[in-house]
C-alpha cells in the first residue's frame, strides 16, 4: 500500500498527493518532489497516510527533505525568476502584445519556466516564446489565467482585514452568484460584494447554506401575519437573531420566529403572545415601538 502526503508546490495554490517514498514527514516540512512537470520544492500540508485510490491518486514522489544546498539553489532560482519577469515584460511591450504579466515560476531543476499572464483576447506569443527560449536556454510555457487566479497569485487583504480567501482556503473556485448575497440580505452594491478581482466575493458561499436553511423558516418582508382580528405586515427580518419587525397602521412590534405559527395558508401570532399584546394594548400609543419577550414588552422606543 502506497503512503502519500498532500503537498503544495512552491508558487502554487493547488495541492498534489505525492508518494512519501518512505520518508518521515511533518506538517510544513519543505521537500524536493518529482512531479509530471519536473522536480520542484513543495511544502507538506498533510503528512497523513492516504490509500492509493482513485480519490487520492499519487501525482509525484518525494525525493528528500530540503537541505542547505537546496536553499542556496532556491535563492538563485528566485533571481532567475525576477530576471525572466523583466525580460518577458519588456519584450512583450516592445511587440505591443496586449498581455499583462502576473508572475513567473521556474521549476527547481530549471527544465521549464512558466509565465502567467492575463489578457482580454487571444495572444499570438509564439515569437516571444522563441526569443525567451533563446535567452534562458530552457523550455518556456505561457499560461493565460483569469482575473480570479490573478488575485490569488498577487495576494492581498480583503475588506474584512484578513488575507484573501482565494490565497489560502480554496484549491478550486466554486461558483458564486448574486443569489447568495440576496439570501444573506447584503447590500447589493457591486463595490460592497466584489473582491480585488472584480468578481463576487468568494466568502459569499461560505455561509450561504446556513442562511438558506434559516430563511426557509422565516416569512419574507411584506408577508401578512394575523393577530386576532388585526393584520400585521412584516417590515424586515433578522435571520441570525430569528426576529421579525411587524407593523399595523399604528404600531411597530419586534417578535421572535417562535412567536408565530404557520397554518391555514398563512402566518399568525401565537395565542400567548396575543394575550401579552392585548394586556399592554392600552399602554401603546401611536407609533410606539415594542419588543416583546416572555413577560411582555422589553423596551419602549
Amino acid at each position: 500500500m502506497m503512503e502519500t502526503a498532500a503537498l503544495r508546490l512552491r508558487n502554487s495554490f493547488q495541492l498534489c498527493h505525492a508518494d512519501r517514498n518512505g520518508i518521515e514527514l511533518k506538517c510544513k516540512d519543505s521537500v524536493i518532489v518529482e512531479t509530471e512537470q519536473g522536480i520542484d520544492i513543495a511544502r507538506v500540508m498533510k503528512p497523513g497516510k492516504f490509500k492509493d485510490d482513485p480519490e487520492a491518486p499519487s501525482s509525484g514522489k518525494v525525493l528528500r527533505l530540503v537541505n542547505p544546498e537546496d536553499e542556496q539553489s532556491l535563492r538563485q532560482i528566485e533571481e532567475l525568476e525576477e530576471k525572466a519577469f523583466a525580460e518577458c515584460r519588456d519584450r512583450a511591450a516592445a511587440k505591443n502584445l496586449g498581455m499583462k504579466l502576473v508572475a513567473v515560476r521556474s521549476l527547481f531543476d530549471r527544465t521549464k519556466i512558466i509565465f502567467y499572464f492575463v489578457s482580454e483576447s487571444r495572444i499570438d506569443f509564439r515569437e516571444l516564446v522563441r526569443e525567451l527560449a533563446g535567452v534562458f536556454r530552457t523550455r518556456i510555457e505561457m499560461r493565460q489565467i483569469g482575473v480570479r487566479d490573478q488575485a490569488r497569485i498577487v495576494g492581498g487583504y480583503g475588506p474584512c482585514g484578513r488575507e484573501l480567501c482565494c490565497v489560502n482556503q480554496r484549491d478550486e473556485f466554486a461558483p458564486v452568484s448574486i443569489k447568495m448575497a440576496k439570501e444573506q440580505n447584503l447590500n447589493l452594491n457591486s463595490l460592497k460584494i466584489s473582491g480585488m478581482c472584480g468578481r463576487l466575493l468568494c466568502c459569499l458561499g461560505y455561509e450561504y447554506e446556513t442562511y438558506r436553511e434559516l430563511n426557509q423558516e422565516m416569512p419574507p418582508s411584506g408577508t401578512a401575519i394575523r393577530c386576532g382580528e388585526e393584520v400585521y405586515y412584516v417590515i424586515s427580518t433578522d435571520v441570525l437573531k430569528q426576529t421579525l419587525k411587524i407593523k399595523d397602521n399604528n404600531r411597530f412590534i419586534l417578535i421572535g420566529r417562535d412567536d408565530i405559527v404557520k397554518g391555514g395558508g398563512g402566518f399568525s401570532i401565537r395565542p400567548e403572545v396575543l394575550e401579552r399584546l392585548r394586556a399592554h394594548e392600552e399602554e401603546t400609543e401611536e407609533d410606539d415601538y415594542y419588543e416583546f419577550g416572555e413577560s411582555g414588552p422589553i423596551r419602549k422606543m
